[in-house]
């Protein structure tokens, strides 16, 4: 697409943007791989080449890179009896190379390669785009069992196979259900939660109800409430979609250096975070089994690494919202650092409301509930999650030689070797 470009210098990264949407492919097959039969039926005659710490960087930037201060340029004061403003659910206001609710980022990094399992606690800054807090939790590859429900039997021949590195993005769901409780039980908004599996309970926010001279839309002519289920889903929906596109930030920098690779099931995510280590590991994570209740156990976090905001890791759900709320309002928080902020008007961050007193108060009396009924927080989603991966690899150019026309791959891919590994 680059013969459509104008004369215009300023075009120049417009049109390789749309060169990589254009190029844009699934490519799975990689050196030292078996396609074991079927119409595409081969072996590679070339060993597996691991990517280089250098491709793994690139990568990682594109994933969830951070990328100096976002503009915050929201409505942060609303009106009395409205649903305007709200602009104090941002979390804060460091930036990165991909989207989350609320600038939340409550989605981090795990991969694996030949050299071990690793967890990305910090991912470079624009100053220095190569500084990496990287975490090795596993001194060998991830071993995950290729057979359902671990591996889809489609991705089996292919995945975390020698010399492939395998992304996994996982989201801290709980983290940012607690800020959305904040915004849902504000004066502005004022969602009235019902919870079905329990007789219609008001899930601890009986007090906080409008026909009880509270604040909370109990009427469903306002249209204004939801069950327990319908919220837990609708939340964790919201969450994981940060996810696919971190993925999709890998797939596009695949295509910029040549190499191959795709998107894909994790298969069973509870496994892959650790449900079962009698099985095969997975990634560590703590799980919590409700006592006494036929509630699945649920993934919190990983002790002393990456911990969520439920118990063991917080004495209790108060202590919880009182930690976020602080985070933001407190005297080191988000809206209270003098240079947090990237606006130019001194003073302008003082200006953000904090959270009403009686949105903290029913934000604590919901979780509360959820958690003395159900013995875990989320009700009925995990804490934590892992939907989808994105493997890298580098392409075995004889297989596509073999059953493609020569456009299946673009210069980027047949030159990369060459480029990349010739010296």
């Amino acid at each position: 697409m680059k013969q459509l470009a104008t004369q215009s210098a300023a075009m120049d990264a417009t049109f390789t943007l749309l060169d990589l949407l254009q190029q844009r492919k699934t490519r799975r097959f990689g050196r030292g791989m078996t396609l074991p039969g079927g119409p595409l039926q081969y072996t590679s005659h070339h060993e597996p080449v691991p990517l280089s710490r250098e491709e793994e960087r690139y990568l990682i930037y594109a994933a969830i890179g951070r990328s100096g201060r976002n503009l915050g340029d929201m409505h942060f004061v609303g009106q009395p009896g409205s649903s305007e403003g709200q602009g104090n659910a941002l979390m804060n206001f460091r930036s990165r190379t991909v989207p989350s609710p609320c600038s939340a980022q409550t989605t981090q990094l795990f991969y694996t390669n030949d050299e071990g399992v690793f967890f990305v606690a910090d991912a470079a800054g624009p100053d220095h785009p190569w500084d990496l807090d990287i975490v090795q939790l596993q001194s060998s590859r991830l071993e995950i069992p290729r057979e359902v429900p671990f591996m889809l039997p489609f991705n089996q021949w292919y995945t975390n196979r020698p010399g492939t590195t395998l992304f996994f993005p996982v989201t801290n769901i709980a983290l940012l259900y607690l800020n959305l409780l904040l915004m849902m039980f504000s004066e502005e908004t004022g969602y009235f939660i019902v919870d079905t599996d329990n007789g219609n309970a008001g899930c601890g926010l009986e007090a906080f109800r409008k026909s009880a001279g509270g604040h909370l839309h109990d009427d469903i002519r306002a249209r204004r409430m939801f069950s327990l289920r319908e919220l837990d889903a609708a939340i964790c929906e919201t969450a994981i979609q940060e996810q696919g596109i971190i993925c999709e930030h890998i797939s596009l920098m695949q295509q910029a250096l040549g190499l191959g690779g795709g998107i894909q099931s994790v298969g069973s995510g509870r496994h892959l975070l650790g449900m079962e280590p009698h099985i095969y590991p997975g990634l560590g994570f703590h799980f919590v089994v409700p006592p006494g209740k036929p509630m699945r156990a649920n993934p919190v976090g990983i002790p002393g690494l990456w911990e969520g905001p439920t118990p063991p890791f917080v004495p209790s759900m108060k202590e919880a919202v009182a930690q976020l709320v602080a985070s933001k309002f407190g005297p080191d928080g988000t809206f209270r650092k003098p240079h947090e902020q990237v606006w130019v008007k001194p003073g302008a961050a003082q200006q953000v409301p904090e959270h009403s007193t009686r949105a903290v108060e029913a934000t604590i009396a919901f979780t509360e509930y959820v958690l003395d009924t159900y013995g875990r927080f989320p009700a009925h989603a995990d804490a934590c999650k892992s939907v989808v991966a994105c493997q890298t690899h580098h392409l075995d150019e004889d297989f596509y030689a073999t059953f493609y026309p020569d456009a299946a791959l673009p210069d980027a891919h047949r030159e990369h070797m060459q480029t990349w590994h010739s010296h």
